[in-house]
């Protein structure tokens, strides 16, 4: 049964994946590879969402409106990641207008469709969380244009990471209509994972086994470092 439902939790990504590719495949040729370079191969941020966001009575309607919730957490991070590159600083003087101006109209449009993905959802509550975390996210930018230390620098990734971790989470548990304690430990584990603490708080039985193949997906990528 657990082999069966990580096969099951690996189509959804393949599903997410394709969704990505069709928000992607808009944009010009040169654009279009330049996201797709920024895409995590391992989708951590879909995973979490994929697993917090399975209900105890799963449907068709269930899956496609987590699939959009995750394609919009993992467009999310490609345009923090895109925005990002703005910060790093040049070897010249001289810089390339066209280059910077399609680096910002590019992470704006992943902004866009990310919103628009959290928005296929039908789901006011995690509408909210999702411009919630917008807002999060751009005071975690605003701390890292502002102090430029690297050592600040590692605690402010950490902070972005453990935004996107804990809110990603509690978007799912909200679509998948859990109870307030699960959204709680749900959230709480996700928030502990995303700075790599071995987390505490139960999970809901249904759940565990799409956690265990997140956690181990964390695991790979954090030893491939």
């Amino acid at each position: 049964m657990p082999e069966q439902r990580s096969n099951v939790l690996q189509t959804e990504r393949e599903l997410v994946a394709q969704m990505l590719e069709g928000v992607v495949a808009e944009l010009p040729q040169g654009l279009a590879q330049f996201v797709r370079s920024e895409m995590a191969a391992e989708q951590t941020l879909a995973g979490i969402v994929l697993a917090s966001a399975t209900p105890k009575y799963d449907s068709a309607e269930a899956v496609s409106r987590r699939v959009a919730l995750a394609a919009a957490l993992e467009l999310l991070q490609i345009a923090l990641n895109i925005h990002r590159l703005l910060l790093i600083p040049v070897q010249s003087d001289t810089i390339d207008r066209s280059l910077l101006g399609g680096t910002i109209l590019v992470g704006d449009y992943c902004f866009s469709r990310a919103a628009g993905l959290a928005a296929r959802t039908c789901h006011p509550q995690v509408v909210m969380v999702f411009a919630e975390l917008l807002k999060e996210v751009s005071e975690v930018n605003l701390r890292r244009v502002i102090n430029q230390e690297t050592s600040s620098q590692d605690a402010i990734v950490a902070d972005e990471r453990e935004v996107l971790f804990r809110s990603g989470a509690l978007a799912g548990v909200l679509l998948a209509g859990l109870g307030e304690e699960e959204q709680t430990h749900v959230a709480r584990y996700a928030s502990h994972l995303s700075r790599h603490v071995p987390p505490t708080d139960s999970l809901p039985p249904h759940q565990k086994d799409r956690w265990r193949v997140v956690v181990c997906v964390l695991i790979a990528k954090v030893s491939g470092q």
